[in-house]
């Protein structure tokens, strides 16, 4: 089972490299990219387990660091893995978890990919862009899959009546456990994904490198073409309150730290072919072009009030080619005793019978070179959320979830101690709009938001995802802004 077929992709992106022509009539594919090959083709993988060349844990307040120095030997295959692992300084050895919605991802802040000097993918405040990308994950692979692999987990399963086989009256997170004893509703954290102080016992987990960086998703490095060296570069979020999450009840603000042992980056590099056909390859394609897509986030704090009497934004990205933007308005005040942390999506307020904009109506648009996005705004979250699908495809969230919506029959679960709807209801409201009008002009894109959303919001955050091109000739990479 393979967690791609669940996400969509960047858009369509092109390389420039050419098919041989010899043995094979032809056949031989572009290695660059990551599709289907036509032919019976020979592979031989390798697996080096890389420690990282520089590592720093961080403290209490600063920020942690390490970096990963690739060898210049076949292709890097896009689904290689960094595995960590977690310990607290103190504490009970059942009191922590991971993030359910983004799992051990939540200790990345920043992931970088360098050829030389050059970023390739620099994606700052990663872990918000990931939860996005997560929710677009199966229930059915969150809990056969990513739960063992990164630890998320967010799927859902039904709380049936006590007694009765047929009839839920709501529902919660599944991670594979029964309701806690005593109670129909509790679910429990899993023995194995407990995150103690010993770390002999903590869970190893891993992040796909793809997911680090979207420019794997549709292309793979040859990294024996290139002459530079080749680092990945991750910042981690300080020991306190950010990396791992607490059941109910428990004591907050305990260091957690990221065990340097079991830190490492398991490369996959592929060989292609069962005599020369590499380097023919190479000799074919003394310059290859080919177009991929990063992103930029750009953060601003705002208020419950100033939202609510509408804001203005400008998010930048002058002269560039930006195919999607994605906004979420967090509070970032929620710290590790919250289950989903400062990583949420807060959704505009609603009545007790479950309507938004009773107070204040929901409206946004996006304008650029002199014109809207949208002819109205919109005010609508069903509109929202079919926005949203068809920018980033279908988000495997309930309508609470998104919107706060949808009251009878819905969340009715805790998970941990933690009371789902205090917890989820209303927390991944993400705002996706695939853009129609062209090249950004010198002014940019503006964002246009109103609403009434929850006291605690107090920033702003948008993810532009942009086009680059890069140039590999003579083992040297050029990037430039498409």
């Amino acid at each position: 089972m393979d967690v791609e077929s669940d996400t969509q992709p960047p858009p369509p992106t092109q390389s420039s490299a050419k098919p041989l022509v010899g043995q094979d009539d032809g056949r031989t594919p572009d290695f660059l990219m990551l599709q289907s090959i036509p032919v019976n083709y020979v592979q031989q993988l390798e697996t080096d387990l890389l420690e990282p060349v520089v590592f720093n844990q961080g403290t209490t307040t600063s920020d942690g660091f390490c970096r990963f120095t690739l060898q210049n030997k076949g292709f890097l295959h896009s689904h290689s893995k960094i595995f960590l692992s977690l310990k607290l300084a103190s504490g009970s050895n059942d009191s922590s978890f991971p993030m359910p919605h983004i799992g051990v991802g939540q200790v990345v802040k920043k992931a970088v990919l360098k050829i030389g000097n050059k970023a390739i993918n620099e994606i700052d405040s990663w872990r918000h862009l990931f939860s996005v990308k997560s929710a677009m994950i199966t229930n059915e692979n969150n809990l056969e899959r990513e739960l063992y692999m990164t630890g998320r987990g967010i799927a859902h399963d039904f709380n049936y009546t006590l007694g009765s086989r047929f009839e839920a009256a709501g529902y919660g997170l599944d991670n594979g456990l029964e309701n806690s004893v005593g109670t129909t509703t509790n679910k429990n954290i899993p023995e194995w994904l407990r995150i103690g102080t010993d770390e002999k016992t903590n869970p190893s987990l891993a992040l796909d490198l793809s997911d680090l960086f979207p420019f794997l998703k549709v292309h793979q490095l040859p990294l024996y073409m290139i002459n530079e060296p080749i680092n990945i570069e991750l910042t981690f979020y300080p020991q306190k309150a950010q990396r791992v999450q607490i059941k109910e009840g428990s004591t907050a603000d305990i260091n957690c730290e990221i065990v340097k042992d079991d830190l490492k980056f398991c490369a996959d590099y592929i060989f292609y072919g069962a005599t020369d056909e590499m380097e023919r390859y190479e000799r074919a394609n003394p310059e290859i072009n080919f177009s991929f897509v990063d992103y930029r986030v750009v953060e601003h704090s705002t208020t419950q009030a100033a939202v609510r009497q509408s804001v203005v934004r400008n998010l930048g990205m002058a002269n560039r080619l930006v195919p999607r933007v994605i906004t979420m308005l967090s509070d970032s005040s929620v710290s590790e005793d919250g289950l989903l942390g400062e990583v949420n999506a807060l959704a505009p307020l609603y009545s007790a019978a479950g309507v938004v904009g009773t107070t204040t109506k929901t409206a946004y648009n996006l304008k650029y070179n002199d014109r809207f996005e949208y002819t109205t705004a919109i005010d609508n979250t069903a509109r929202l959320f079919s926005e949203l699908t068809h920018s980033e495809g279908i988000p495997f969230i309930t309508r609470q979830e998104f919107s706060g919506e949808s009251k009878a029959g819905g969340i009715n679960a805790s998970y941990a101690g933690h009371d789902l709807v205090d917890e989820i209801d209303g927390e991944f409201f993400y705002l996706g709009t695939k853009l129609t009008n062209g090249r950004v002009g010198q002014r940019g894109i503006d964002l246009f938001i109103t609403g009434d959303f929850p006291a605690g919001l107090d920033i702003m955050r948008s993810f532009c995802e942009y086009v680059r091109v890069a140039t590999l000739r003579g083992g040297m990479f050029e990037l430039y802004n498409a």
